[in-house]
């Protein structure tokens, strides 16, 4: 049985209106997304399909006359690779292996791409409480020693984390219960 998980929020909406017994606690991790271009002047940006809130970081950043391509999350890379389109959406841990521009999906203001769910009866234990702890201080560690990040961030991505870290793409790891 599920008790907790950390997912997209657009995950988070569906699975609250089909379960019952669940709520969003926090959010969990703020503006994840990046643009990987090919040009400096694409037509066409490829997106996560389902992610309503990317159709408008892309029309902010190119302009309202851009073509958008919703795809499953997977096909992103390829689509760019094969000239599909010219620029794509994708979540910056996704998007560390795909050649291109890079830069940050933040335009005018943080935006929620992770929540944290959970079962509400699980909230009240003891478990759920010590595990808030444990996170919080995990992240805290983490998010002040650039060693442990990276060392971390290769151990999941097998690649380096970027000069400029997280604040290069303007991510933000937030603490449960800040939001």
């Amino acid at each position: 049985m599920l008790d907790m998980a950390i997912v997209c929020k657009e995950a988070a909406k569906e699975y609250l209106e089909n379960v019952e017994g669940f709520q969003i606690v926090s959010n969990s991790m703020m503006n994840s997304d990046i643009f990987i271009t090919k040009t400096a002047n694409p037509k066409k940006i490829g997106m996560t399909q389902d992610r309503d809130y990317q159709v408008d970081l892309i029309k902010k950043r190119f302009g309202e006359d851009i073509e958008i391509a919703p795809m499953m999350v997977s096909a992103l890379p390829y689509a760019l690779e094969k000239g599909e389109v010219d620029g794509i959406i994708i979540d910056f841990i996704k998007g560390v292996h795909v050649n291109g521009i890079k830069e940050s999906s933040v335009i005018d203001g943080d935006y929620t791409t992770y929540v944290l769910i959970s079962n509400v009866e699980f909230m009240k234990t003891k478990e759920f409480k010590k595990f808030v702890r444990t996170y919080n201080e995990s992240l805290e560690e983490l998010m002040t020693d650039d060693k442990l990040l990276e060392k971390h961030f290769y151990n999941y991505t097998k690649t380096n984390l970027e000069k400029g870290g997280l604040e290069k793409w303007k991510v933000k790891l937030l603490n449960i219960g800040e939001d």
